[in-house]
């Protein structure tokens, strides 16, 4: 099979041009094929790369080894632009033309959320989609793998570790979409058992919070403030909570910011600029600088002989992409969609080095982990 690149980089295969080449010139059967769609371009694209180039390394790394059963992983990952109707597009794309054995790293709420019927439909897995949100959890989807912590236990938890650093008035400014209100329900959740109440709640228009200005956070200014609050939790992608904050700080409040890990990139931090410092970032992977933990100590190599530094959206994309091999191993020495799926169901107990994940037809849940980490002077996360 051929593929043709349009002049747009709509597609991105993992490598380089290189790599292009050695997948046009090999048989079909000889590819292993997993599909991304995701903002590979744009404002929303930075976190979206961080978390591809994970899987990148980890691809690489098990390629240079022999590959699967000595066939050879092939990323084939599609731009979506973070629109919710494109990435229903782009994945009918992945799934029809590219013929994937499974979708990997399928990034937003919204847009996992209207792909679920193709999924069902194709008779296709989902492993590690980049969202925590419980509709992917409870109850069990049949076709979807979660890697990643549920926002909601996410939530909840951040509240619990805001408590425990005397911070006590918080408010919250969310996306009115499923990913905001679904946080918002762990975030009630953890100010419950917390014996905290919000000093305010507001929620903003997702179409609003994607433009690149500060002057929809304007008509929230007033109700988010009104109680001097000593952290307020942003919930958005990356431009709504950078917009969101220079907004705040223009109104002179000194509050701090706080996030979920949808944010934990580098590319977060260099969009947040001069207002970076001191931002709260929940996370959900081990530290990248944890050298005891086999699964982060894995990831490091891999990102120093691809002369990378290894970031947090990396380990999302690497554990993922961990997941997704295994998957492909168990599967078979001429895999299908369906092979794939019964080798996820019964991935029990996959031990990526201090890092447990298993599946069964009954509990897709993945992993369950929260930490809290602030950015520092010098642009990185500090646990």
């Amino acid at each position: 099979m051929r593929n043709t690149l349009p002049s747009r980089r709509l597609v991105r295969h993992v490598g380089s041009a290189l790599a292009l080449v050695a997948f046009l010139s090999l048989p079909a059967a000889a590819q292993l094929k997993l599909g991304i769609s995701g903002p590979l371009e744009g404002k929303n694209a930075g976190s979206m790369l961080e978390i591809l180039k994970g899987a990148e390394i980890h691809i690489q790394q098990v390629n240079q080894a022999g590959g699967v059963h000595g066939q050879k992983v092939l990323l084939v990952a599609r731009d979506d632009n973070f629109e919710v109707s494109r990435t229903v597009v782009v994945v009918k794309q992945l799934i029809e033309k590219d013929n994937v054995l499974a979708l990997l790293l399928v990034r937003g709420t919204p847009h996992n959320e209207a792909i679920l019927p193709m999924l069902a439909q194709y008779k296709v897995a989902l492993i590690g989609p980049s969202t925590g949100a419980m509709v992917f959890h409870q109850p069990v989807n049949p076709y979807v793998f979660n890697v990643r912590t549920a926002y909601q236990l996410e939530a909840k938890e951040l509240v619990a570790l805001l408590k425990t650093t005397q911070m006590r008035r918080i408010a919250v400014l969310y996306v009115a979409d499923g990913f905001g209100k679904d946080v918002l329900v762990g975030l009630k959740e953890g100010f419950m058992e917390a014996s905290l109440l919000p000093t305010s709640v507001t929620a903003f228009d997702r179409d609003a919070g994607a433009k690149d200005s500060t002057d929809w956070v304007a008509p929230h200014m007033k109700q988010l403030l009104a109680a001097d609050p000593e952290v307020i939790i942003v919930v958005g992608a990356g431009l709504a909570v950078k917009n969101a904050t220079f907004a705040i700080r223009a109104a002179g409040s000194t509050a701090k910011i706080a996030t979920l890990s949808n944010n934990a990139s580098t590319a977060f931090i260099k969009m947040m600029g001069p207002h970076a410092r001191g931002v709260i970032v929940s996370q959900v992977f081990p530290d990248v600088r944890n050298h005891v933990n086999g699964l982060v100590r894995e990831a490091q190599i891999a990102a120093h002989r691809n002369k990378v530094t290894l970031t947090p959206g990396m380990m999302e994309g690497f554990a993922a992409a961990k997941v997704a091999v295994e998957a492909l191993k168990t599967a078979g020495a001429t895999p299908t969609r369906s092979s794939v799926l019964r080798a996820l169901d019964s991935m029990e107990k996959l031990d990526m080095g201090n890092v447990t994940v298993g599946f069964s037809p009954k509990d897709h849940t993945g992993l369950e982990m929260t930490d809290l980490s602030m950015i520092t002077k010098d642009g990185t996360f500090l646990r």
